[in-house]
């Protein structure tokens, strides 16, 4: 695939017939979706189950088969903690004690399937960024010992603050380090009883509102690492971190400095933990839901299409008063393109290669659905020949003349550049990628399991705008109604540029879907070795 012109493939892709597609059923799909009926989509809810229902009937009446062997659900078994209490967790210092508001200042969280968590006089010690990465060269546990103590932990990679993509991490453009799963895995690896971690609004992507209110009291994990989780995971806002290294005589400012050096050593603070709450769990079976489109000539070979159903189900009250996180843009959005390329598809005739339509769950909690789907697949990775995700369809800004391409390290660059011009749009890089959105979505589980990924971002040069209304409306969106209640379904939204990038979508699809070729990622991407082991594996079976 890599040998083929971006002509010869703009050529094609402008050649290929193009679907017509319903703005009647995308929208009637967000609204339905979207409506308090169905309670924010949290896993393990009632909202979960008329979720599900809903999409496999809308599968059926699609025309999909079953893509689960022969079934609609892919179960994926889950753990729900909640965290109890109001117990403002305290840390004592040499001179007394600092406590901070739950929620406010700071979250709790555990994985832990138990009864209550109780941990007294744990040692807190600051471990900067908390990196271990041998093929760099740098460990910040180095040195240190952190079995059963606390580790206070700072978003973002060491170089983040780079106004280049030149760095030991890639500077300002986020890696798998920087996230804040690695940071709980890390440490839990480490032996920590505990970690937290210090939010800051640029190196996160986002306001502290964001894991307060999807980490905070609820977490959803996958059944199957109960007894390695830590006993704890948190997050601390930046001043209350700034306060507590400050009542320890230490400053955070120094602090953080030290750590985006390399030779950083991680020290004790001097400050002991004092965390109890009481936790209420249950374990329970969410779903993956999954329709196929067998292929005409290669039904072995599958090209996969995700959008995750989930939000984050009742949350804390806004200023109205309404509990409900809808959704609706994230990813009510996403799963109704989702099922409108479905129908596509099955109107144009099907594809050479099999196409699955698959709709995850726990994505808000962790990349959970997708994570199992990639350790369980209903079909073989090494058949797999992409994964492509509708995360959301997109934010409602009207057409516009670019597109964002997120993970560009693939082969499938090409295509995506193909599609974009036969529709006059221009292919920009991330925009933003020191907010880690390589990592954010579904195409990690896929990516690390070595299946090359598509991941586009909604294009900002809006058409009939100033310059820059497309950035102030997204930023707006981030701020106001990303991960809250008021992510809500609007009748007035401007679809225009939705059906761009549907079509586009398409595009990408119908190319991978009746070609033969098995793009990978590039020679240099962290990505490409997972693939060549998943092909070469096949290989040897098929000898």
């Amino acid at each position: 695939m890599a040998g083929v012109s971006l002509l010869l493939w703009t050529a094609l892709a402008a050649s290929a017939a193009q679907p017509t597609f319903s703005l009647k059923a995308i929208k009637h799909d967000t609204e339905v979706l979207s409506s308090d009926a169905y309670e924010g989509r949290g896993p393990l809810s009632a909202g979960e189950d008329k979720t599900v229902a809903w999409l496999t009937a809308a599968m059926k009446r699609a025309g999909l088969a079953p893509g689960c062997q022969r079934a609609y659900v892919q179960p994926v078994p889950l753990v729900e903690t909640q965290t109890l209490t109001d117990h403002a967790p305290r840390f004592a210092v040499k001179d007394g004690s600092v406590a901070f508001a739950y929620g406010t200042d700071i979250t709790l969280n555990t994985r832990r399937a138990t009864a209550r968590i109780d941990l007294h006089d744990s040692d807190v010690v600051f471990v900067g960024y908390g990196v271990n990465a041998p093929e760099h060269g740098w460990n910040d546990y180095a040195g240190v010992d952190v079995r059963g103590k606390t580790v206070l932990v700072l978003i973002n990679d060491p170089d983040w603050r780079s106004t280049t993509t030149q760095g030991e991490f890639g500077g300002v453009a986020m890696t798998y380090y920087g996230r804040w799963m690695y940071k709980y895995e890390e440490a839990a690896r480490q032996g920590a009883a505990a970690a937290i971690i210090v939010h800051d609004d640029a190196a996160a992507g986002y306001p502290f509102s964001v894991p307060a209110s999807s980490l905070g009291g609820a977490r959803v994990s996958l059944d199957d690492a109960d007894a390695d989780a830590l006993q704890f995971e948190s997050w601390i806002t930046h001043d209350a971190a700034r306060r507590l290294v400050a009542a320890a005589g230490a400053d955070l400012a120094t602090l953080e400095q030290a750590a985006g050096a390399r030779g950083f050593k991680a020290r004790a603070l001097g400050i002991k933990a004092d965390v109890a709450f009481d936790v209420k769990s249950r374990r329970g079976v969410s779903h993956n839901v999954l329709g196929l489109l067998r292929g005409t000539k290669r039904p072995d070979e599958v090209v996969i299409y995700t959008a995750h159903w989930d939000h984050l189900g009742r949350c804390p009250a806004d200023a109205r008063g309404d509990t409900i996180c809808n959704g609706a843009i994230d990813n009510a959005t996403g799963v109704a393109g989702l099922l409108e390329l479905a129908r596509a598809f099955r109107r144009a005739g099907g594809s050479e290669r099999s196409i699955l339509f698959l709709s995850t769950t726990g994505e808000e909690y962790g990349l959970l659905g997708s994570s199992y789907y990639a350790a369980h697949p209903a079909h073989p990775l090494a058949k797999s020949v992409a994964e492509i995700d509708l995360d959301p369809l997109g934010f409602m800004l009207g057409r516009t003349r670019d597109i964002r391409l997120v993970a560009d390290q693939t082969e499938l660059a090409a295509v995506v550049r193909a599609g974009a011009a036969a529709q006059g749009r221009v292919v920009e890089p991330d925009a933003s990628p020191e907010a880690g959105d390589r990592y954010r979505s579904d195409t990690l589980s896929f990516a690390r399991a070595g299946v090359p990924v598509v991941l586009l971002g909604n294009g900002v040069d809006v058409v009939g705008k100033p310059v820059g209304t497309g950035k102030a409306l997204l930023a707006d969106y981030f701020e106001h109604r990303y991960h809250q209640p008021s992510d809500e379904y609007d009748a007035h939204w401007d679809w225009s540029g939705a059906l761009q990038d549907i079509a586009l979508y398409y595009a990408i699809g119908r190319r991978l879907a009746d070609d033969t070729a098995w793009p990978n990622w590039t020679a240099d991407d962290e990505f490409r070795a997972a693939r060549d082991r998943v092909l070469e594996a096949a290989k040897g079976r098929a000898r």
